[in-house]
């Protein structure tokens, strides 16, 4: 019996083993079915491929929004209008000198609720979208990079 018990616990093994040197289904990995899977060509027999998905389409700003990419609070935010960022485009890339800040002034029609917040000094300044004040950040060269509200 002791023969017996040991025999049935090879053959599990032996196949195994046999199973390891047997020749692997060479359809499914030679260059053409390859090819077809990377095209998506749909191999004789095989599913169709899923349909393409759409384009997204990019939404229009909205109404009194800067031109460019979305962000809460500033000149591409049409919310913005609490503070006046959304005015501000023309004056960014400008340097902060004294006749564009008066422009500033100007385009908003007040000087309260502005300042320019200098290079370096972002540890300072608590960003707020909801509040009135506009802030314009200033790059190193003391030029106009952004207009947030808060």
């Amino acid at each position: 019996m002791p023969k017996l018990s040991s025999a049935l616990l090879a053959l599990p093994l032996a196949l195994l083993l046999a199973a390891c040197g047997s020749d692997p289904d060479t359809t499914a990995n030679d260059a053409d079915s390859f090819a077809a899977r990377i095209n998506r060509k749909a191999a004789p027999g095989a599913p169709p491929a899923p349909a393409a998905t759409a384009t997204p389409a990019i939404a229009k700003p909205l109404p009194g929004a800067a031109p460019g990419a979305f962000a809460a609070g500033t000149l591409t935010d049409p919310a913005a209008k609490t503070c006046g960022a959304n005015l501000m485009g023309p004056f960014i890339g400008k340097p902060a000198d004294q006749s564009t800040r008066a422009a500033i002034v100007r385009t908003l029609g007040r000087s309260d609720n502005l300042r320019f917040v200098v290079f370096g000094s972002v540890d300072t300044v608590n960003p707020d979208p909801t509040n009135p004040r506009l802030s314009l950040m200033l790059d190193a060269q003391n030029i106009i990079r952004d207009a947030r509200c808060g």
